[in-house]
């Protein structure tokens, strides 16, 4: 007879906790209930399947993230994501569960620090024995295991001289970090996580940096990118109390990175990755199912999910551009790499990986 008025008291009293907590350690330590989306897994007309990842996360195999994967896998499944990179700080250097998890593709990895950035070792399931501190021979040992390996951190990275980079040879970049990005957005992050809900909060975090831009332009190539969550879970208002600010559930949400790949596998995901079949989008900014960059008619067709200012780059320079849901846009004569992007306003919402020309068929 008195189980139900027990139920409501345990129920009123955890609420309560959490209205406590967000008064006293901000409004986005509180967990905000979010809808759960479905994966995309867009078949597109070169055949490819379009699946929604993230990228540079941390759980507690790493020194400084209270994570687990089950947190991470029903993050993911929440978000509609359907891989997720893992990358472990090498203290204390070991990995946890990965593989196909509740039918999410976990791929292990570590975050290796080089070059006064860091390296993502993606698909690394062991430390290098030995260590080494050369990006070249880093970069080798993960391209011989299989992996792919991507300049973390590129804001303060010596890979980011076109030089170094040629020499060390890595995959591609990691073209934004959240982590990186709140660091520079510091003012605006403490006055929003009091007052707002996180995932309203932490939209003072989506934007490329313009630096990192001109810096990869200038690269090579330019090589393939990712774009990075760095998410450690871990950041919390109340200490051993609790009100975590960064939850995966939320982050999740905030960057992607799409893959263009024949199937779900991690083996099919890190040879997208390495191709360069590959996008970030800004989902904070607005859902990405999907985003077409794909040859049409001797040019490229671009299709966002909504009206965007579309705009095709072609070896560092704008060559034509609408504002539209699609168009098609033909490459200047004589170009040797292009690559697309949508922009919301002035920001930057989605950016593609650049596609060589003549283009050849998948």
């Amino acid at each position: 007879m008195t189980a139900g008025p027990a139920r409501s008291s345990v129920r009123a009293l955890r609420l309560g906790v959490a209205l406590a907590a967000g008064l006293l350690g901000g409004c986005a330590a509180i967990p905000w209930p979010h809808a759960a989306f479905p994966p995309a897994d867009e078949r597109r007309a070169e055949g490819w399947l379009d699946l929604r990842g993230v990228v540079h996360v941390h759980t507690g195999a790493s020194h400084d993230s209270p994570g687990t994967i089950e947190a991470v896998v029903a993050a993911a499944r929440s978000a509609g994501v359907r891989w997720v990179a893992l990358t472990e700080h090498t203290k204390p250097g070991r990995l946890g569960p990965y593989g196909v998890i509740d039918g999410i593709t976990v791929i292990p990895g570590f975050e290796l620090s080089a070059a006064g950035g860091s390296l993502l070792a993606l698909g690394l399931t062991a430390l290098p024995d030995p260590p080494s501190k050369d990006p070249a021979a880093l970069v080798r040992i993960v391209h011989d295991a299989g992996g792919a390996a991507f300049v973390g951190h590129f804001e303060r990275s010596r890979l980011a001289d076109p030089e170094a980079f040629r020499r060390a040879a890595p995959s591609g970049v990691e073209l934004v970090n959240l982590h990186a990005n709140s660091r520079e957005r510091r003012g605006a992050l403490a006055w929003r996580i009091p007052l707002l809900p996180s995932a309203v909060a932490l939209r003072a975090l989506l934007f490329v940096p313009d630096t990192n831009l001109a810096r990869w332009e200038a690269l090579p190539g330019p090589p393939p990118i990712v774009g990075a969550v760095d998410a450690h879970a871990k950041f919390r208002m109340l200490g051993p109390v609790g009100g975590t600010v960064d939850r995966y559930r939320d982050v999740f949400r905030l960057l992607t990175t799409h893959v263009l790949a024949r199937d779900a596998s991690a083996a099919s995901i890190l040879e997208a990755l390495r191709s360069g079949r590959s996008y970030v989008a800004v989902e904070g900014l607005g859902r990405v199912d999907a985003f077409r960059f794909e040859p049409a008619g001797g040019g490229f067709r671009l299709e966002a999910p909504q009206e965007a200012r579309l705009n095709l780059l072609c070896d560092g320079r704008r060559a034509a551009t609408a504002k539209a849901t699609s168009a098609v846009f033909a490459p200047p004569p004589g170009a040797q790499s292009c690559r697309a992007e949508a922009r919301l306003g002035d920001r930057v919402w989605v950016l593609t990986s650049p596609r060589r020309l003549p283009m050849s068929p998948p």
